[in-house]
């Protein structure tokens, strides 16, 4: 029997070497789920990583990784790492206020990019980088790995099929509990810190799956914020409430670094019961809860190792398929939260730097 699997292989380069970036390149190259995806074969590696402060840095970070095909190439230099030919795709886990300078640089010197949440500062940066990869037909990825989770679709899917009815409320919590640090990114207004960045991606991706996306009708914004005593320019407890009249619904996004988030953190509400999330970025289990009481463990697929693969399986897809963008996750939706965003912080007064808000 001819096989007909298209084999798609993606070399990868990282900039942002801190921790969440060596777990997010140990998940993918382990290299999960190699059997087809779609008729296609994914596979992934680390061609190179850049540090900028040191060459040890680089070579710390890739001794944390198990590279199974030859070693990475390390870089000191950002405009050296963007010049290597073998690099297919730029991954960007620097902090916030760099995403938008590393992305468009990617782009312009011919690189496919994954960024990390949050994609930008606001959302005329990303509509920036939008008009820069369709020029040049390169994939952008806001990296929500939430999104691409299949316990994430399944949940999706349940609503959809009117699990709960019709939808009448969307609430979603994600708060950690994180102490006033000076030294720590998360207060730091010249990276882009605050909880509203940080966390309530996560919130509303929940609130744009299940009702942003079925309306082409604005909502009404609301929202508040708590700042730190000890930076005053940062939140570090947020809500936003979208309220859809032609739905008759509302989704609210909270976040916090006062608190931590309950066990079941996401809730969805219909004419026909409530389904109740465990884990907000990457739904571990969840219920649901007939109008008559009944209720029902539901049934969600098992996800080997952590998952940030699911997004770079997508992104591999797409790229073999020549897109320069995400039919499940397109960046047109990235910019509406960023709308969203950009209102909230000017609603609470929650501002960057103008160097890094530029574009």
């Amino acid at each position: 029997m001819t096989d007909t699997t298209t084999k798609i292989h993606l070399r990868w380069g990282i900039v942002g070497l801190g921790q969440f970036a060596a777990k997010w390149a140990s998940d993918v190259l382990l290299n999960y789920h190699l059997d087809s995806i779609n008729g296609k074969h994914v596979t992934h590696e680390l061609r190179a990583v850049v540090s900028t402060s040191s060459l040890s840095k680089a070579q710390q970070f890739v001794s944390l990784l198990s590279c199974k095909d030859k070693q990475p190439t390390l870089y000191d230099s950002y405009q050296k790492f963007l010049e290597d030919e073998e690099i297919d795709i730029v991954y960007i886990a620097a902090p916030n206020a760099f995403h938008y300078t590393l992305a468009k640089q990617a782009l312009e010197a011919g690189k496919h990019i994954l960024v990390e949440k949050t994609f930008t500062l606001n959302h005329k940066q990303a509509v920036r980088l939008q008009e820069i990869s369709a020029r040049k037909n390169l994939l952008v990825v806001h990296g929500v790995w939430t999104r691409f989770l299949p316990t994430t679709k399944k949940l999706v899917q349940l609503v959809e099929d009117g699990k709960v009815g019709i939808v009448r409320r969307v609430q979603a919590d994600l708060s950690h509990n994180c102490p006033y640090d000076s030294s720590s990114r998360l207060f730091n207004p010249e990276l882009g810190a605050g909880v509203l960045l940080d966390n309530l991606i996560y919130s509303i991706t929940w609130t744009d799956m299940l009702l942003l996306s079925k309306t082409e009708t604005n909502p009404s914004i609301s929202s508040w914020a708590i700042k730190s005593k000890e930076a005053p320019e940062i939140d570090v407890s947020t809500s936003i409430t979208l309220l859809f009249d032609d739905l008759l619904a509302s989704g609210t996004a909270t976040g916090s670094f006062l608190t931590e988030s309950p066990k079941e953190s996401v809730l969805i509400e219909g004419d026909k019961g409530y389904i109740k999330i465990g884990r907000t970025s990457r739904p571990s289990y969840a219920t649901f809860t007939s109008s008559t009481g009944q209720e029902e463990q539901l049934d969600l697929p098992v996800i080997e190792g952590i998952g940030y693969y699911y997004e770079a399986n997508a992104a591999a897809i797409a790229i073999g398929n020549k897109q320069n963008d995400l039919t499940e996750y397109p960046i047109k939706d990235t910019i509406r939260v960023l709308q969203i965003f950009d209102r909230c912080r000017r609603d609470n007064k929650i501002s960057f730097p103008e160097s890094v808000e530029s574009f």
